[in-house]
């Protein structure tokens, strides 16, 4: 099984062509798609998805010039809501339950309005043996993710793995850096992730980002990819 996340910049606007035929590229079986955007392009991009198969999707939308998360799937899920009803944007982090695991899709926001995002996610998850958080969780860890130290809740990135989630890029790469996302500055950032459940991260096969989409310009950022034996 394998899972696409990626922040499309936006909506995807007049870039959702070229949007859907990188996903068909890919052939995910579950998509994550963060900046997804209540406005005209919503209905554009699933109409787009289920062309690509995807007839299974979430149904809380943003409101309108507003960001949050749309998971989409092949394969059918039993039930889906907001994380926490309570956040101020709460269509930024979307639970769904398929057969053999939980997921969950972020879009984080900036600065210190993520902090009771990332306490939401942490409560959530910390009963949940087989799950996976993946998305943008604009979060990265000083002088590893970024070349600085510029995030002040990058502590958060070790609080999840406390209660037993695991980073499965940094696990395979310990000392690689690698970026997600590059600043108007060229400052370059890993905040794209993907954090699994131990149980889960024992199924876990290839994780990479795929950086040719963002370099020709369909968004900002890179897709992440997690391939699952679950």
């Amino acid at each position: 099984m394998r899972l696409l996340a990626w922040n499309i910049r936006q909506g995807g606007g007049s870039r959702l062509p070229r949007i859907a035929d990188a996903l068909k590229r890919h052939d995910a079986d579950i998509v994550v798609l963060s900046e997804y955007r209540g406005s005209p392009s919503a209905p554009r991009l699933c109409e787009a998805l289920r062309a690509l198969g995807y007839r299974h999707a979430t149904t809380l939308v943003p409101p309108p010039s507003r960001n949050g998360v749309l998971v989409a799937a092949r394969r059918p899920f039993f039930g889906h809501g907001a994380v926490d009803v309570g956040l101020p944007e709460p269509y930024r982090m979307v639970s769904v339950d398929f057969a053999t695991f939980r997921l969950i899709g972020i879009y984080m926001p900036n600065m210190v309005a993520k902090i009771p995002y990332w306490d939401a996610l942490i409560a959530a998850l910390s009963s949940q043996s087989r799950a996976i958080a993946i998305g943008d969780f604009n979060t990265c860890r000083a002088y590893l993710d970024e070349a600085g130290a510029i995030d002040a809740t990058a502590h958060y990135m070790d609080a999840i793995e406390q209660i037993g989630f695991r980073d499965l890029w940094r696990h395979r790469y310990p000392e690689r850096p690698e970026y997600s996302w590059f600043s108007t500055r060229n400052n370059g950032f890993r905040i794209d992730h993907a954090f699994l459940s131990q149980e889960l991260a024992g199924c876990a096969g290839a994780v990479y980002y795929s950086h040719t989409e963002r370099t020709a310009g369909l968004s900002d950022h890179s897709p992440l990819i997690v391939e699952l034996m679950a």
